[in-house]
């Protein structure tokens, strides 16, 4: 029996009965990577960055917690920072992944780096994470890491930024940046930094009985220029060849101290450092490959035509090399294990008109290893670092080999999920050679200075949360310990150049730093933020229990340091005020009420303008450093400078 079955077929005819469902918006935040780490993380966004009144990276970089900035005033003044009362030479400079070397300085120079093309600052005690790093960065106490723009070239082939600074102290400073497209996926890039200011501001002096003066700095004007080329390509989906040469060169005078109120000072230094590095990265499947080469040469020259020695003036000239090879990778191992590897080798030469003899040389060869677990609650990561260190003069047949062991350890784990608390806990062990300024500079080099070594311990906690839909909160307080033995010591003397170079036995540092930031939104165009940061640091020496100097404070190092930066921002307009607080400190050892600078707060504040009208994007930002006109000294007798303007303009097209 056969049944058929007719009617109209509707298969294909357009459905009449349509349900249209409501769009349903999911809103969460992005957990940022502060909040990961088993090491103290700290970074300025690109918005917080441009808050900052200043012309240079240690302007923001003196923001964070347990950063002490020693600064000698002025545009032209030397800027170094000590990261928990550990020099300088502790503190690796890395931009976009690559290492910068002030081999010429001793001292990294954080003055040298305009803020204009930077994305994000990052300040990493510790040096941990399971990204390819080179072995260098696993060497450093403590890392600074310069990220650049990447250019949106969106339908354009070329995009740039061009603009002025004009400030107080007869100081200009034009800048300008230019990309180019060369191809699909690569691009030219161009960078000019000039910076001129005369530095001939007022300070006051107290003369005692005999009254209280102002006075102009003098031989404080420096000229500067940094240029620049780089070049990026992306051979593959997963690769990227980055080559970069960087040229830098100043001519500025060196104010003296002010000694028996004596402001005469005629000493001046030039400087030409040049660097070429190439990094080659791949990011694939798991596998992640970091490799830089690089050389850098500097050429330093200091001139004092009223010497007072055997000679009726000194002119010392010096002359350093560096060749760094670094190859980094890391592997993952399973779902949440992955294991790094590096190894650095760095070749250094140093010659100078005051040795006619061989002149000294050092190779290092650093390898590192690195296992890390990153899961939803908890994260580890343990490691090893081998440093080789040989040092010789050129042509000679034996050199002295330094080896050491440096072992790494942290670890997290998350105690609640909303709102969000960490607990983390980190140990390092690390060390430095003497670099060769230290151990050879006619007038600073002290040649039988000892390496130091350094143990540090960190313990922390991490809150984030939103308690209100548009507030989002981030806290930590960390508890931190270092112990250095043969802590080499900087003491200034007669100028910028001319410092005294001593090891101290041992120094125990017990601190705390705490850590607040707020982000409110209360309205579509209408934000707000502030970040408050405060640091308790002793930095004691403990070298010898008879000594009377035994558990007094390190000299230039406060025993608290805060600093608050506050934005407020409507549409393309924009208001910051930033303030740090510095206080007291001894300027040696010996801590008496002599030897005792005092605290100061400074003030900045600053109004911004931003439109932009199709491709164009304009700024104009007026500031005000030192706005109530604090008179201070951060190294004893050298003063800072007072109250000061600052007004940028710029477009970005």
């Amino acid at each position: 029996m056969t049944i058929a079955l007719s009617g109209p077929l509707r298969a294909q005819e357009p459905a009449i009965d349509t349900v249209h469902l409501k769009g349903v918006e999911i809103e969460t935040q992005k957990i940022h990577k502060k909040e990961l780490t088993p090491f103290p993380l700290q970074s300025l966004s690109s918005l917080q960055i441009a808050s900052v009144a200043g012309n240079s990276v240690a302007d923001a970089i003196r923001t964070f917690s347990g950063v002490t900035l020693r600064d000698y005033g002025g545009a032209g003044g030397l800027k170094t920072v000590m990261v928990r009362s550990l020099g300088s030479q502790h503190t690796g400079i890395f931009i976009d992944g690559a290492p910068v070397s002030d081999i010429a300085g001793g001292q990294p120079d954080l003055g040298k780096y305009a803020t204009e093309n930077l994305e994000e600052i990052d300040l990493n005690v510790g040096g941990g994470g399971n990204e390819p790093m080179p072995a260098r960065a696993r060497a450093a106490a403590s890392i600074i890491n310069l990220r650049s723009v990447s250019p949106d070239f969106g339908r354009y082939k070329t995009r740039g930024n061009a603009g002025m600074k004009v400030g107080s102290f007869g100081l200009y400073s034009p800048f300008l940046r230019l990309d180019r497209k060369t191809g699909q996926t690569s691009w030219l890039g161009l960078e000019l930094n000039t910076l001129f200011s005369k530095g001939d501001y007022p300070y006051h002096i107290n003369n005692g009985p005999a009254g209280s003066e102002t006075r102009k700095r003098s031989n404080a004007d420096i000229s500067s220029l940094a240029a620049n080329i780089s070049y990026r390509t992306k051979p593959g989906d997963s690769s990227e060849v980055r080559i970069i040469s960087r040229f830098y060169t100043s001519e500025r005078g060196l104010p003296g101290a002010i000694i028996f109120y004596n402001p005469y000072s005629a000493q001046r230094l030039a400087n030409n450092d040049y660097s070429l590095n190439a990094q080659y990265s791949v990011l694939k499947n798991g596998f992640s490959l970091l490799s830089n080469a690089g050389w850098t040469y500097a050429w330093l020259q200091y001139l004092d035509p009223d010497y007072l020695g055997g000679a009726s003036r000194i002119k010392n000239r010096y002359i350093q090399n560096e060749l760094y090879l670094s190859q980094a990778a890391t592997v993952s191992l399973g779902k949440s294990i992955s294991g790094s590897l590096a190894a650095d080798f760095i070749l250094n030469t140093f010659s100078s008109n005051q040795y006619t003899s061989s002149n000294p040389m050092r190779s290092s060869m650093l390898v590192s290893a690195i296992m890390a677990h990153q899961g939803k609650v908890t994260g580890a990561e343990a490691g090893m670092l081998l440093s080789l260190i040989s040092d010789g003069e050129s042509g000679a047949a034996k050199a002295g080999l330094t080896r050491k062991w440096s072992p790494y350890l942290s670890f997290s784990v998350k105690m609640l999920n909303e709102p969000s608390l960490r607990f983390r806990m980190m140990y390092k062990h690390s060390f430095r050679m003497p670099t060769f300024n230290e151990m050879y500079y006619a007038l600073v080099g002290n040649p039988f200075l000892s390496p130091e070594s350094v143990r540090q311990l960190n313990a922390g906690l991490m809150a984030a949360g939103s308690p209100l839909k548009a507030v989002s909160l981030r806290l930590s307080a960390d508890a931190f310990f270092n112990r250095v033995d043969d802590k080499i010591i900087a003491i200034p003397t007669q100028n910028l150049f001319v410092w005294s170079m001593r090891n101290i036995g041992k120094v125990r540092t017990k601190g705390i730093d705490l850590q607040a930031e707020a982000r409110v939104t209360a309205a579509q165009h209408l934000q707000a933020s502030v970040n408050i940061n405060y640091t308790f640091q002793e930095a004691a020496d403990v070298s010898d229990k008879n000594s009377n100097f035994y558990g007094n404070q390190i000299p230039y190092v406060p025993y608290e340091t805060f600093s608050v930066m506050t934005q407020l921002s409507f549409r393309d307009f924009a208001l910051d005020y930033n303030l740090l607080f510095n206080g007291f400190r001894y300027v040696s050892s010996e801590n008496t009420r002599q030897n005792m600078l005092p605290s100061w707060w400074v003030s900045d504040a600053g109004f911004s303008w931003n439109p932009q009208y199709s491709r164009m994007k304009y700024s104009i930002k007026a500031g005000i450093t030192n706005l109530f006109d604090e008179q201070y000294v951060v190294i004893k007798s050298f003063p800072m400078p007072g109250r000061g303007f600052l007004i940028t303009g710029s477009v970005k097209f």
